[in-house]
């Protein structure tokens, strides 16, 4: 099979979230599979051109008419490292080069709109250029939902993708991409055709991950549980009635994380290398953390870890609550990430005013490495979690989940005080400071009976979450995509 991936961000070249990871992984467990899977995906101004040797398509570059602007696009191409899958960049200095963020924060919204358009038709119209006819367009969140509304919906005739079909992979439902009608113009979209109450309309607006709930072939979510919480009001960011409608067409796979760059037998980030049949290494990475954060070098005080965004979605307000308890526990704290300026002061506070929770403010993938491998317990309190990485890595590095049990939480995580034998983490069920403050002290109860921790350990880094078993899964929904054109 031919499949083109479309993704705003991929790693390494641009990576903001999860998103980047999968997109930077997932097409090398396809490619293994046999198909001919290419990636594509803007060529933003902080990807580094000659690091990852970026070569010119030849005769790649075309001019897009998009409302009275003509655009100009062509195209770089180089390959996903370690792998034979062809990564393409679309190439524009306005919309993409000047800019050295995926995202950012002070991007207006008409050019956000703008730039995420250039890259969705410039896709379509590049990859005819070079003559990649794909039998699957991936798309992915709403940076890429207009791909679908251009093939299925738009006036524009692509009949160079009639036998083409598309599957909508949806990351992050809260994320939709929702702009005033006058987009269309810009688009060169008819709004005749699609603002409709069937089509892009969403409360008078334009919101693209409707539409392309709407004309993609098939919907996936990035877990069983989220496919299921996002036809149901709590979850469903006002699409809950739409996808309950499309359900027909949606299904859900687990995210997976790639095995050759999360392995603590051979992760060259860290202090010691460790495995499940020998975790002396492990303890070398705690003690050797401990002491980056200034925090006492004791095995015998429980180290948690959390590497996040610091945003509402991820629990930050319930871990707010808790501050002022867990400062005055007999437990460690690391937090490495960034986001919302309120969550960013309270641990910036925290680092500076005690003696067991720190906080770097930023991200350093050489310290994440660190914090899965050195901490005992890892935090993802989610308020929603469409599947999450964080954990499947702590699983890996034998760092214990203390979760919510919501979308790819709950698909991966055995609660060890329900099951006794499988359990690999600790799971609370209602959203909830009082929940999550006494889950962590059920855990670090745990903690101090070698025996059982050990168990929990060795069952959390015997769990298998690599690509392979999602990847034949995608394999599965292409063909039967195909089969039913």
């Amino acid at each position: 099979m031919r499949i083109l991936f479309a993704s705003a961000e991929v790693a390494p070249f641009a990576k903001v979230g999860g998103l980047g990871d999968v997109a930077g992984s997932l097409p090398k467990a396809i490619n293994e599979l046999g198909n001919d899977i290419r990636v594509i995906m803007p060529l933003w101004g902080c990807i580094d051109k000659d690091k990852f040797d970026l070569q010119d398509v030849p005769d790649s570059t075309i001019t897009l008419k998009l409302d009275a602007k003509n655009v100009s696009v062509s195209l770089k191409q180089t390959k996903l490292p370690d792998s034979d899958v062809i990564v393409y960049f679309v190439v524009n200095n306005e919309y993409f080069g000047s800019l050295n963020e995926v995202y950012p924060k002070n991007c207006e919204a008409e050019v956000e709109q703008e730039r995420f358009l250039v890259f969705g038709i410039g896709s379509l119209k590049l990859m005819e250029k070079i003559s990649f006819k794909p039998n699957i367009i991936h798309c992915n969140d709403w940076h890429t939902a207009n791909i679908p509304v251009y093939l299925k919906g738009s006036k524009n005739h692509f009949n160079f993708y009639t036998s083409s079909s598309v599957l909508f992979s949806i990351h992050n439902l809260a994320y939709q991409g929702i702009y005033g009608k006058e987009i269309l113009d810009f688009a060169n979209i008819s709004s005749e055709k699609v603002f409709t109450p069937d089509g892009l309309e969403f409360f008078g607006d334009v919101n693209w991950m409707k539409g392309a709930i709407v004309y993609s072939d098939q919907i996936n979510a990035v877990s069983k549980t989220y496919a299921h919480e996002i036809q149901i009001p709590e979850f469903g960011e006002g699409l809950d009635g739409l996808l309950g409608l499309r359900n027909y067409k949606l299904t859900g796979i687990l995210n997976g994380i790639d095995y050759n760059i999360w392995n603590p037998k051979s992760d060259s980030l860290i202090q010691t290398n460790y495995s499940a049949d020998d975790l002396s290494g492990k303890k070398e990475c705690k003690k050797a953390l401990q002491k980056k954060f200034k925090l006492d070098q004791k095995l015998s005080i429980p180290l948690l870890g959390i590497v996040s965004r610091l945003v509402d979605q991820k629990g930050l307000d319930l871990l707010a609550n808790i501050a002022n308890d867990l400062k005055d526990s007999s437990l460690q704290l690391i937090v490495l990430g960034t986001g919302d300026e309120k969550y960013e002061k309270i641990f910036r506070k925290l680092t500076k005013n005690t003696s067991n929770i720190k906080a770097l403010i930023g991200y350093d993938n050489n310290l994440a490495h660190q914090i899965y491998a050195g901490c005992d317990m890892f935090l993802m309190p989610s308020r929603f979690e469409p599947c999450g990485l964080g954990q499947l890595i702590a699983l890996r590095y034998g760092t214990v989940p203390i979760v919510r049990k919501t979308g790819g939480l709950a698909d991966t995580i055995i609660d060890y005080t329900a099951d006794n034998e499988l359990g690999n983490g600790f799971i609370f069920d209602k959203y909830s400071s009082d929940e999550l403050l006494d889950t962590i002290n059920k855990a670090i109860k745990l903690f101090k009976t070698k025996k059982i921790w050990k168990h929990i350990v060795i069952n959390a880094m015997n769990c298998e979450f690599s690509w392979q078993k999602s990847a034949l899964e995608y394999q599965n929904l292409y063909k039967n995509l195909i089969k039913r054109r």
